[in-house]
């Protein structure tokens, strides 16, 4: 963590939840598809697809919205062959269903709030006020590779690879792009195999990817190094941590251990200062972050983010475009820095004059 001078540039590290992927669905206006696991007015929620896709419902009579990274668990660990494979079974609905969705919606092809992001932070004169460390993505999904290959042209995804789709890029070329739960496009090889995410990829035993599950064990490669990866952007390369669209549930146990030690290893090696925390999601899922996780320090919820005007979501005043926060954050975050000077309306790529106007 670098000491905070008047000129010294922002170290911004990004956590990417399931509410980012919905934010890029929501935002390409074809047909909606709910890409998060509850039922909302979207439509049915991830979870209750993949229970009807699975076909298990004939033997376990569930409820509606049931929670399958704990059911996938119970399932497994039960020992019994039966239950092992409708456990296996969700699994396969899972990647059958994040894939069908996404490629409807059209964002594995282009995610323009992936690019847009990345080609803000990319700005020469924007990189004098922040500067992109990395990005942690708890999503399967490869959104934000392909955005880094678009904008930087190529991919750092923190180990070797072999790929026909994709370009090795270091960390000068491209920012880490850390994938902490595995990718829906890698497979087990020497080194690892990184394909591209299609609407005909099919479900392999051989994808790198942990599956929804209560505890996401990162013991073996590349989860290991992964989570070491993902814990050193946190402890030596990040003043201001933004999640997008993650709710912290209690599935993500992993992830609140690794945010809360690397807080606390700032907090205790730098003069009691540690990294902001800034909430880039809906004003209640904030809230109740704040109040539910309140060990994590400088937690910041939308509503109250100083760099734009984001009241109206403290005030519960939301607007049809606030709907969707990653976009409104994301456009109203590119204005700031334009009215503020740091970075020239001249400067706007055609993606991200799309996403401002």
């Amino acid at each position: 963590m670098k000491d905070q001078g008047a000129n010294v540039s922002k170290q911004i590290v990004y956590i990417i939840g399931a509410g980012a992927s919905q934010a890029e669905a929501s935002h390409k206006g074809g047909e909606p598809v709910s890409m998060m696991m509850k039922n909302s007015p979207i439509g049915d929620g991830v979870a209750s697809r993949v229970i009807a896709r699975s076909g298990i419902n004939r033997d376990l009579d569930l409820i509606d919205e049931v929670d399958i990274e704990k059911l996938i668990s119970l399932l497994a660990a039960t020992g019994k062959k039966k239950y092992i494979q409708q456990a296996e079974a969700l699994r396969r609905a899972y990647f059958e269903e994040l894939v069908e969705s996404l490629a409807k919606t059209g964002v594995l092809e282009n995610p323009e709030l992936a690019i847009t992001l990345l080609e803000f932070h990319k700005n020469v004169n924007y990189k004098k006020s922040e500067v992109l460390s990395g990005i942690i993505n708890l999503n399967h999904d490869t959104l934000f590779q392909c955005a880094s290959q678009e904008v930087h042209g190529c991919i750092n995804i923190g180990f070797a690879f072999n790929s026909k789709f994709f370009s090795n890029g270091s960390g000068e070329k491209a920012p880490i792009i850390v994938q902490l739960h595995g990718s829906f496009n890698w497979t087990k090889a020497i080194p690892i195999r990184v394909l591209n995410l299609t609407a005909n990829s099919k479900y392999d035993t051989d994808i790198l990817w942990i599956p929804p599950t209560t505890l996401k064990e990162s013991k073996d490669y590349p989860y290991n190094k992964l989570m070491g990866l993902s814990y050193e952007l946190l402890t030596k390369e990040c003043d201001i941590l933004r999640i997008i669209g993650c709710s912290l549930s209690q599935n993500d146990w992993n992830l609140i251990s690794l945010i809360f030690n690397a807080q606390y290893f700032q907090y205790y090696s730098n003069n009691k200062r540690c990294f902001r925390i800034e909430l880039i999601m809906d004003q209640k899922t904030g809230k109740n972050i704040e109040r539910e996780y309140s060990y994590l320090k400088n937690l910041v919820p939308i509503g109250f983010l100083k760099d734009g005007d984001f009241s109206a979501y403290k005030e519960e005043l939301i607007s049809q475009e606030m709907e969707n926060p990653f976009k409104y954050w994301l456009k109203t975050k590119m204005q700031y820095h334009i009215k503020l000077d740091e970075i020239s309306s001249d400067d706007l790529t055609d993606t991200m004059k799309k996403i401002i106007t």
